[in-house]
Order: structure tokens, then C-alpha cells, then sequence
């Protein structure tokens, strides 16, 4: 009877064999570039340099000794202003965390304030429109700042919601037939549109492709639906609404939309064939625990958006635009935001951008081009939204491994100083969150926190590191209001 014959490698094969590897990457070491190679525009391998084996400088412990809640306590104290008793000034109480202004004047804002204070009313609402890229996806960071937001002047509802999501969001619970397609102005397009008419969210959704006029028969009908529920990740107050405001146009038949609350119908609206995008609205008697919208028509309607709201007080917009650098505005027809801006008019648009940007600027003056493409946008911003004031949130830290160790990425601070010297330069505020972070290579402190404030692609907040940014950024924004707030009943109680 045969037997199977086992062979075993001695010892001194396995360290042999060990003493080749380790010698071969040695080599490889020596020959591979130390700028690495590049394959395409966007893919480049790099290897550890021989050079970097004995340098003990490089560490993979972060910037922040100890617990990230401990370090951020630094922006619980707000200092006063120089001239404190000047009670027609208004007196700014600054940190490390405030936002930053053209020479320290805050008035951009006040526009802003304004409408807050004068909040009353059923039929009274600021909106607040957040652009950014995936840092606010799924409604992180901007879920928070709206519900402080409405805490403290009112309002309810998660605001605007895209039909066709990238990934489900925590403001509202949402599903859509099958036969959704989505287009968009950013990042990888699955479909492309046929236009630029992307509209207030930079993208719509379709349930049809777009046809010649010719090609669209009346008896062709088909339906689709999308269907939204409140979420129980949102907060109390996104939670509830009675108003769905839905942005949707250029369909070239008419199309009919039914509204269903629970099972019950609220009626229908025609849409009628043409290339503006209208907003239709219906009105609920309560939150319905399912909201269904169903299309019928040969054609599809652009869907730019559905708004959920309630009555008076702020609205708070999260708009993730996964993968831009927030260069894509521009590229939008400016008239295909007018049935969203003039009805919003919105108070203040939040500008978060730069990461995506990052890890492919290799010089400075790639970096200073950025920021100057960046101020493009921001000027024709104002043009759509001319009664808004602006906010730009500069990136985070972010890490990437040089030779082998992670670190912040090599030109991060010179996006950050090209977005703020150009936010700055066009009376914008600047939210420097690069540092409130704690700055170069804080980001690994945020990954190695327990709990862990941010993800292990160092690069993403987790929940709770958003939720922690968020509360620092509303603070900071809440005490220029209370400072603006505190002049003007000082000024209305002066006696001259």
C-alpha cells in the first residue's frame, strides 16, 4: 500500500528563503523612483525608500497627545474683544475655532442675522443651502447644525432631499422604482445628461432617457414612484414636516403626479410638457409614516429635488456632491436653479470643499490655481443666490503613507491657504477646519481616539468625529450671532 510522502522544508530552507525576499525588496528599494511611478492621471505606486529605514523622525502617533474630547475643550472658553464696554460695536468673542473674516469685519453675516431675528410667523423660513463634498454625505455634520439650528429659531423637516441617492441618508428613509436613473454634474457619471441643467443639488433624477419629441407617443405611459418615510437616525425635528415641495420640469409630454399619504390619496398635479423646472407643493395634515409620489407619463421629468418642510423657521439643505472639488458649479445652466433659489431665496450657502482636491496637487502653484478656480465659482454663486451670505469650510486633515508612514498629505496647507485667502477675498467667512482639528498630522490622533473620531481610510470623520466638528463649527457661527444679536439691542436701547 503506497502513501502520500509529505515533504518538510527544513529551517535553514525557510531562512534562505526568507534572506532572498529581504534582500529583493532591498533592491527593490534602492532602483524603485522615490517620487514612485504614475500610471494614468490619478494612480501612482510609491515603495519605501532605502534612505527612509533608519530615519526615526517619522511617526505614526498623531499631533494630539491624549483624548481628542480633552484637546477640543480649548473652544469652550470664548475670550472678549478688545473695547468691551464700546456697546454700539459690535464685540466679537474670538477662539482658535472662530470663523475668519477680511480684516476681522463680520458684517457679511449680518444679512444673515437679520432674517434669523426676524423669524416669526407661520409663513417665515431661512434656508441654509450646505454644498460639500462626501464629509457631509448621509446628512453627517449638516444633520446637527440644522437641528441647532431648530432648536433655537424653529422649523421641522430634513429640507432638500435628491431622489436618486448615492447612499441612503440619515435625514429621511427613501426607496424609488427601479427604473430611476440618476445624472449628475460631479464625480463619475453613471448616466450622461444631455444638458447642464442640473439645477440647486447639481444633479436630477429620470425615470425615462431623454427623447427627440418625435419619439414620445401619448399612449406610451409609464409609471414610477419614489417613496420617503421619516428616519429614525434624524433628529426630532427632521422628523416631522407637512409640506413636500417637489422641483421637477423639463418633460416633453405632460405627466401626472399623484401624492399618496399612507394609503390615502392627496390628490394629483399635472406637470405640464416644457423645459422650466416649477415647484409643485402639497400640503400634509400630519407626517405621514410613508410618502409615496407616483409619475405617469411618456416622458420623464428633470426631478431636481423634493423639500420637506414645516412651517416657519430655518431649513437647513445637506447637498453631497461625492467627489467634487467644488469646481463644478460653473459648468451649471444658472437659469436651472431659479425655480428653487426664488423660492427658497436662501440666507446663507456653506461651501465645503478641498479634499477631494488634495491628493492630486504636487506643487504650490497647483495649489494657488485651485483656490483662484475656486473663487470662480464663488462669484458666480453670488450671482444665483444674490441675497445669501457665505461661509467656506476648508478641508480636513488628511493622511497619506510617505515612505511607509502616515502623514499629512504634502500640499494640504497650501489648498487650505489658497481656499481661505480667496474665500476671504471675495467677503466670504473662512472655517479653518484643518486646524480646529489640532493641524499636521491631527488626523491621526482623530483615527487612533477611543472611540475612533475619524475612519481608517484617514481621511473621513465617523459619526461621532462629525458630530463633534459639527457642534464646534455651529458654536462658532452661533457666537458671532449672539455678538451681533447683543450690539444691536445695546444700539436699540441707546439713548441716542
Amino acid at each position: 500500500m503506497l502513501r502520500d510522502k509529505k515533504e518538510n522544508i527544513p529551517p535553514s530552507g525557510v531562512l534562505a528563503l526568507l534572506g532572498i525576499v529581504g534582500v529583493g525588496c532591498l533592491i527593490l528599494m534602492a532602483c524603485f523612483p522615490a517620487e514612485g511611478i504614475g500610471f494614468g492621471e490619478s494612480f501612482r505606486i510609491k515603495f519605501k525608500t532605502l534612505a527612509s529605514i533608519g530615519d526615526t523622525t517619522q511617526s505614526e502617533h498623531g499631533s494630539i497627545a491624549g483624548n481628542i474630547d480633552d484637546y477640543l475643550t480649548r473652544y469652550d472658553s470664548v475670550p472678549q474683544a478688545a473695547n468691551p464696554h464700546d456697546s454700539l460695536k459690535v464685540i466679537r468673542p474670538l477662539n482658535p475655532a472662530s470663523i475668519q473674516f477680511r480684516d476681522g469685519d463680520a458684517s457679511p453675516l449680518y444679512t444673515f442675522f437679520n432674517e434669523l431675528e426676524k423669524l416669526s410667523g407661520e409663513q417665515d423660513a431661512v434656508h441654509i443651502l450646505h454644498y460639500g463634498d462626501s464629509q457631509i454625505e448621509i446628512d453627517r455634520i449638516t444633520g446637527v447644525i440644522r437641528s441647532r439650528f431648530q432648536d433655537k429659531f424653529g422649523g421641522r423637516g430634513p429640507g432638500l432631499i435628491t431622489p436618486v441617492p448615492i447612499a441612503a441618508s440619515a435625514a429621511i428613509t427613501q426607496d424609488q422604482s427601479g427604473n430611476w436613473k440618476r445624472y449628475t454634474a460631479y464625480g463619475f457619471q453613471d448616466q450622461k445628461s444631455a444638458h447642464s441643467s442640473f439645477g440647486v443639488m447639481a444633479s436630477y433624477g429620470r425615470y425615462l432617457p431623454a427623447k427627440d419629441a418625435s419619439a414620445i407617443h401619448s399612449t406610451d405611459s409609464v409609471t414610477a414612484w419614489l417613496e420617503f418615510s421619516p428616519s429614525y437616525m434624524a433628529a426630532g425635528s427632521a422628523r416631522l414636516y407637512s409640506k413636500a415641495v417637489l422641483y421637477a420640469g423639463n418633460n416633453l409630454a405632460d405627466v401626472r403626479v399623484e401624492i399618496m399619504a399612507d394609503d390615502s390619496s392627496l390628490g394629483s398635479k399635472i406637470l405640464p410638457a416644457g423645459s422650466t423646472v416649477k415647484a409643485y407643493s402639497w400640503n400634509l395634515s400630519s407626517t405621514p409614516e410613508k410618502l409615496r409620489l407616483i409619475f405617469h407619463g411618456a416622458d420623464s421629468p428633470d426631478v431636481h429635488g423634493i423639500s420637506f418642510e414645516d412651517g416657519s423657521g430655518v431649513y437647513m439643505h445637506n447637498i453631497a456632491l461625492r467627489g467634487s472639488s467644488g469646481n463644478i458649479f460653473t459648468k451649471i445652466n444658472a437659469s436651472s436653479f431659479e425655480a428653487a433659489s426664488s423660492r427658497m431665496s436662501p440666507s446663507l450657502v456653506i461651501l465645503q470643499f478641498g479634499g477631494n482636491t488634495v491628493p492630486y496637487i504636487e506643487s504650490s502653484k497647483a495649489a494657488a490655481d485651485y483656490g483662484s478656480f475656486f473663487r470662480s465659482q464663488i462669484q458666480y454663486l453670488k450671482k444665483i443666490y444674490p441675497g445669501a451670505a457665505f461661509i467656506v469650510i476648508g478641508p480636513s486633515d488628511m493622511s497619506t503613507r510617505i515612505n511607509g508612514v502616515y502623514q499629512t498629505w504634502p500640499f494640504l496647507e497650501e489648498v487650505r491657504n489658497a481656499l481661505r485667502d480667496n474665500a476671504l477675498a471675495e467677503g466670504c467667512g473662512f472655517w479653518d477646519m484643518y486646524e480646529v482639528m489640532g493641524g499636521k498630522n491631527s488626523m491621526i490622533s482623530w483615527v487612533q481616539n477611543n472611540p475612533p473620531y475619524a475612519a481608517p481610510d484617514y481621511t473621513h470623520f465617523t459619526p461621532k468625529g462629525a458630530r463633534k466638528i459639527a457642534e464646534i463649527f455651529f458654536n462658532s457661527l452661533y457666537s458671532e450671532y449672539e455678538a451681533w444679536y447683543s450690539a444691536k439691542l445695546s444700539s436699540a436701547l441707546s439713548p441716542f
